[in-house]
């Protein structure tokens, strides 16, 4: 995918969350500039790197913020994108429309762009990683049509991604993990269950691991509790077919959807929920931090 990136080390304006840890980085997508939070490994040399997403609930120093510290204390610079901020969508949870997975995909992309062209990251190990929102992003960033003629991710870690929108075909690109909670009535699991099994059919490295007693947000601010959010706009029974030729289509019938626009209105009346539970788990977020460092040691460190 080629982008026109302009690249620059300045500083945020007051709206972006800040990180503690990190330094002010934007990326101009095209026409857009796109907030993004740097935190550097102390390893020396030419180190890993990671492109963090996060979720419908925008950037938080809790979730996006922990991850990438734990990421730069184990040897891998991180890179956290705000896809929500600069396009004035603090959150997406009542209404999923408002910044496309696509739009998604060019920020990760540009992410890409810019870690590989940083002195302290190895070009050829950079991941992505994402949370809810974000880990569809990451999902779908894994696979080789999302890469177009440049580099692509060396790895993809998934957490608690919709598996909505899935490639008919999957052509693998990068090693996956996928990372839901037993009792995710958010994204599901059987979607991604059958999503995946259908990219290891394709020849695909795909691990999936389920946390017990977890939910949706699993990961998130220990300081909140457990609760049902009736506003979330829940799709987790709906499946869309990404054709070979770019086209989509509502897996249950079949029928063409030639825009988001109509992607959105078909699955609003056919297959959508209201409502769904969110909330942190500290054993959860514990086993998935041992189990990405795992990962990493396989694909990004080895």
């Amino acid at each position: 995918m080629r982008l026109a990136l302009l690249l620059l080390l300045i500083p945020l304006c007051a709206r972006a969350q800040g990180l503690a840890g990190s330094e002010s980085v934007i990326l101009r997508v095209d026409a857009e500039s796109i907030y993004a939070h740097l935190f550097r490994s102390a390893a020396q040399g030419r180190r890993p790197a990671m492109v963090i997403l996060h979720g419908f609930g925008g950037v938080s120093d809790a979730r996006e913020g922990f991850w990438a510290r734990e990421l730069a204390a184990f040897g891998v610079a991180a890179l956290v994108v705000e896809s929500f901020t600069a396009r004035g969508a603090g959150s997406s949870i009542d209404d999923q429309s408002r910044v496309s997975t696509a739009q998604g995909l060019r920020d990760a992309y540009a992410a890409l762009g810019y870690l590989a062209q940083q002195p302290f990251v190895d070009p050829r190990r950079i991941g992505v990683m994402g949370m809810s929102w974000g880990g569809t992003v990451a999902l779908r960033a894994a696979d080789r049509r999302r890469q177009g003629d440049g580099a692509g991710f060396a790895a993809s870690i998934p957490i608690y991604p919709g598996c909505v929108a899935q490639y008919r075909n999957p052509q693998p690109g990068a090693p996956l993990l996928v990372l839901i909670g037993e009792r995710d009535d958010y994204s599901g699991i059987r979607a991604c269950v059958e999503y995946l099994n259908r990219i290891r059919a394709a020849g695909g490295a795909a691990q999936l691991k389920i946390y017990r007693d977890a939910h949706h947000g699993f990961d998130g601010d220990a300081r909140v509790s457990v609760a049902f959010s009736p506003q979330a706009q829940n799709y987790s029974d709906c499946v869309l077919y990404i054709e070979d030729d770019g086209t989509t289509t509502y897996a249950r019938t079949g029928e063409a959807l030639d825009s988001v626009k109509k992607a959105f209105d078909l699955m609003r009346r056919d297959c959508m929920r209201s409502g769904a539970t969110v909330g942190p788990n500290a054993r959860a977020r514990s086993e998935a931090l041992r189990d990405v460092k795992a990962f990493l040691k396989t694909t990004l460190l080895h």
